[in-house]
């Protein structure tokens, strides 16, 4: 019997997301023998309402590896459809896997319907772990460190808690409800449960972060967990696989969809009628946080064990530095490619194809096509490898683009699964770039995607002569930048918040940070939907940018949380410009025309010249929540 193929097309590279999905679908097409085939778009699809839109040439660039899907080859095609950067081409596939007769399931897509589906469910997820303690545990004394009062995720979290603790018929005691404020207060919350006198059986937290800093505080205290209480958490962070212990808590059933979607897709292939949405629930995962796992000794780590993710951006720093060098003194096409070898070897890839369109290496110079319209974005009938990594093919074959190697994928001796990313230039397809993922398929999201973007850019380069000049540029983009806002990340504050206020503070400017967060969003998102609370999100963010001074470190650390580290000539500038940011969007509400009003609180609280940035940080926070509470009570008046 023929062996089956699948592909899939992804947008973005999250190793807890979008490839979590993917691994799931790996997992079970190789122990059903398939071969899986991934599309994959590095580049990812704006947030609702930013004020960016990525550029024709962009989206056009990316697409190219979605045409180059041979509906003749797969028998059946799984997509995430939300993400796609082109509707566009989301309704070209639908329409050509209709054409072909080939079954197609939409992951994780409310917006389109278009074919069967796989919706994620979070309903119950917080259900989940509580009722793992309540059921399994047999604890009725349970403490609950919650979020933000008022918050809409923070409610329905509390919401599962008492809803469990109601059908058991365990009272439900408000001393024992916290709130961290998602984790600024977990600290204290935690230090409010110790001074009690009697600790609870568990204590449950709305999130990873919060449970992680609970943990430290008990563990600070003299606790053992979970000897003496049982901490769970919710979200499954990476790093609630990494503390000690580890946190059980409860996560999207992200991999189990990718297994759905195989399933759902070999049994449309054999004809079955199936329902057209299929959910799959949330997941407890099983931690030693709750003494379900046990608590290994550790081991003895080396050095490079105990720096391991620190020693590895160090490498692929050092190697993005040679690779490019490298590119630059590259005189010949066959030795184009050679510099990858060592990203290859640090993503621990099985082996690795490039393969470049016959147009483009035959032409060497590709100004011409650049400048014609026509040839723009056209895919060449025959492709050429261009690198030997872990296989035998020499440099220089071509091949039929249609068959998307230069070895065989459906007559192979055993399942394939390939991984192909775009290369691209301006209004130029250049090629693509075709692996085969390590085990485990764990690769570093935004290494990789980063390195994707320098191969575009150093190719390009080459063939059309120009200098190398994108690369760590957009590296430093993928990895700073909020993808909403356009503002920094914490990454982003992490690298320039301490340096900005030094050195203002040596020039004797009056250095404040301040807390702004985005007022009445619950109300927004619950009247109006989250596209109209994006949309408040990011007309506060571009307030912010407009009326503090160019320069200042502006960061968006949450949801509707920003936090801004200025420099001014005086309090008295500061105020002024606080006061700027509330005209500002007082201005927008008045000609935006939104059956809403868009609002903004901020706090400020002055840097002084021997400081503790966490405590300034704090303050500035508090004062924040001082200055909402008092907008608050002046709109009602």
């Amino acid at each position: 019997m023929k062996r089956r193929t699948f592909a899939i097309c992804v947008t973005g590279y999250d190793e807890q997301n979008e490839m979590m999905t993917i691994k799931g679908a790996l997992d079970r097409c190789k122990q059903l023998d398939i071969n899986l085939l991934i599309f994959f778009n590095p580049l990812r699809k704006p947030e609702l309402n930013l004020n960016f839109e990525i550029p024709e040439d962009i989206v056009n660039g990316e697409m190219q590896i979605l045409k180059l899907i041979n509906f003749d080859m797969i028998d059946g095609l799984i997509v995430f459809g939300d993400s796609m950067l082109s509707e566009k081409m989301l309704f070209e596939l639908r329409d050509r896997a209709k054409e072909k007769n080939v079954p197609m399931v939409n992951i994780d897509d409310p917006l389109h319907d278009i074919c069967e589906k796989i919706t994620m469910s979070n309903e119950f997820a917080m259900e989940v772990v509580i009722r793992h303690l309540v059921e399994d545990h047999g604890f009725t004394k349970i403490d609950f460190i919650n979020g933000f009062k008022n918050n809409p995720q923070s409610d329905q979290r509390l919401a599962a808690y008492k809803k469990v603790l109601n059908e058991h018929n365990i009272p439900i005691d408000e001393s024992r409800i916290h709130y961290g404020e998602f984790w600024r207060k977990s600290i204290e919350c935690t230090k409010d449960i110790i001074a009690r006198g009697e600790l609870p059986e568990a204590i449950a937290c709305a999130n990873d972060t919060m449970a992680i800093f609970c943990m430290d505080t008990l563990k600070e205290h003299g606790y053992k967990i979970p000897d003496d209480v049982v901490v769970t958490g919710f979200d499954a962070t990476l790093d609630s696989t990494i503390c000690k212990p580890t946190l059980t808590t409860a996560r999207r059933a992200i991999y189990e969809s990718g297994t759905a979607a195989v399933d759902k897709l070999i049994r449309m292939c054999d004809g079955e009628n199936v329902e057209y949405d299929t959910s799959v629930e949330s997941v407890l995962v099983v931690g030693q946080s709750c003494g379900c796992m046990p608590i290994l000794p550790p081991k003895e780590e080396s050095y490079e064990e105990r720096y391991k993710t620190l020693n590895d951006f160090k490498q692929f720093n050092r190697y993005v530095l040679y690779m490019n060098a490298e590119f630059s003194n590259i005189k010949y096409s066959a030795e184009l490619f050679e510099p990858l070898e060592g990203g290859a070897t640090i993503f621990g890839l099985k082996k690795m194809y490039v393969c470049v369109s016959s147009d483009v290496e035959n032409k060497r110079d590709l100004v011409d096509i650049a400048m014609d319209d026509s040839s723009s974005w056209q895919i060449p009938e025959t492709m050429v490898s261009m690198m030997q990594y872990k296989h035998d093919v020499p440099i220089g074959q071509e091949f039929p683009t249609k068959d998307l190697l230069p070895v065989p994928i459906v007559d192979s001796e055993q399942a394939m699964n390939v991984m192909f990313a775009p290369i691209y230039f301006r209004k130029t397809f250049l090629g693509y770039i075709a692996i085969e993922p390590p085990e485990g398929f764990f690769i570093e999201g935004d290494m990789f995607s980063a390195w994707l973007v320098g191969i575009c850019n150093n190719a390009g380069s080459f063939y059309m002569n120009n200098e190398l000049s994108e690369a760590i540029g957009e590296l430093q983009k993928l990895y700073l930048r909020d993808p909403l806002t356009g503002l920094y990340n914490r990454r982003g504050l992490l690298k320039y918040e301490r340096s900005y206020i030094e050195s203002n503070l040596l020039e004797g400017k009056t250095v404040a940070i301040i807390c702004a967060d985005v007022d009445g969003l619950k109300k927004i998102n619950d009247t109006y939907g989250h596209e109209e609370g994006d949309n408040a999100i990011v007309r506060s963010s571009s307030a912010i940018m407009r009326c503090f001074p160019i320069g200042c470190i502006s960061v968006r650390t949450g949801g509707d949380e920003f936090l801004i580290a200025a420099a001014f000539d005086s309090e008295t500038a500061l105020k002024e410009a606080i006061k700027d940011v509330y005209r500002n969007l007082k201005e927008y509400n008045s000609v935006s025309q939104k059956p809403y009003k868009v609002g903004c609180s901020c706090g400020y609280a002055i840097v002084p010249p021997i400081y503790d940035l966490d405590e300034v940080t704090n303050l500035a926070d508090k004062n924040m929540y001082d200055e909402k509470v008092r907008r608050k009570t002046v709109r009602k008046d």
